[in-house]
């Protein structure tokens, strides 16, 4: 465990309500919670594996995980451009760059146009995650395949709830971040073309970073797999890393020119 007074950060120190430490029960009623880290390559699976019957959770539950989840991956995708450019070719730049600012204008749609609400906007990020390119695509190949989950819950509670329109915007959600796992497996040299089917609550049986993990059929599922990589909102994560600050980092996320469907439909 990190001692927080030696924590580094572009937010370490500050604290405030969305800063504090969140429990369990205000991440899932309040905001939502998610991480990225290289540890996530090994983050156990978090509920049963069916999913045919009628899902736990709610519309705004899930909402509020999205709207979280959607803080984490800004943060992750735009600090990496920051710390590791010189290493990455255009190419890459630009992928991440574009996957930046498809999260922050995630994040935007599901609170300002749904209602969604984050816990809290600091969080702990491993550092494992920023050592090289290699991890952070490793990172992002099994993130990716989390916040895909979490859409696929999403898409089914908003159907059962009677919400058509939020249920293919849960689709739409899921297609964009299957483009950001395909990509993060091309630049680890791996197949980016293998899913007939995204993936739900099965065990992932693909090459590379996250097989043999398995899915989740509820929004706290995503929030067991996302902890588990030693992430911490608004508290010292469980492995040596730093505090980031959303507010903060999304000032510095790219707007690329050639990002276009910038709402749902």
């Amino acid at each position: 465990m990190i001692n927080a007074n030696k924590s580094r950060g572009a937010a370490a120190g500050r604290t405030s309500e969305r800063g504090r430490g969140a429990s369990r029960r205000e991440l899932l009623l309040t905001g939502g919670a998610g991480a990225l880290g290289v540890a996530l390559a090994g983050a156990p699976g978090a509920a049963a594996r069916g999913g045919v019957g009628r899902q736990r959770g709610n519309s705004q539950e899930v909402l509020n995980v999205a709207s979280q989840v959607e803080v984490l991956t800004t943060v992750v995708t735009t600090t990496a451009l920051q710390k590791l450019a010189s290493q990455l070719p255009q190419a890459a730049i630009d992928t991440i760059g574009a996957a930046s600012r498809e999260e922050l204008d995630h994040y935007e749609v599901l609170t300002r146009q749904f209602g969604g609400r984050a816990a809290t906007h600091q969080v702990w990020i491993p550092d494992a995650v920023f050592a090289s390119p290699t991890a952070l695509f490793s990172t992002l190949v099994v993130g990716e395949q989390i916040c895909i989950d979490l859409y696929l819950v999403a898409t089914t509670i908003w159907a059962q709830s009677g919400s058509p329109f939020l249920a293919r915007v849960g689709a739409e959600l899921v297609g964009n971040e299957g483009v950001h796992r395909a990509l993060a497996r091309q630049a680890l040299g791996l197949q980016p073309n293998d899913r007939a089917f995204m993936k739900y609550s099965q065990v992932d049986q693909a090459d590379g970073p996250g097989n043999g993990t398995v899915g989740f059929t509820t929004p706290d599922g995503a929030i067991t797999s996302f902890e588990a990589a030693g992430i911490g909102f608004g508290t010292t994560g469980a492995t040596p890393g730093a505090f980031y600050d959303f507010d903060t980092v999304r000032q510095q996320t790219p707007n690329p020119s050639f990002v276009n469907t910038l709402e749902p439909h």
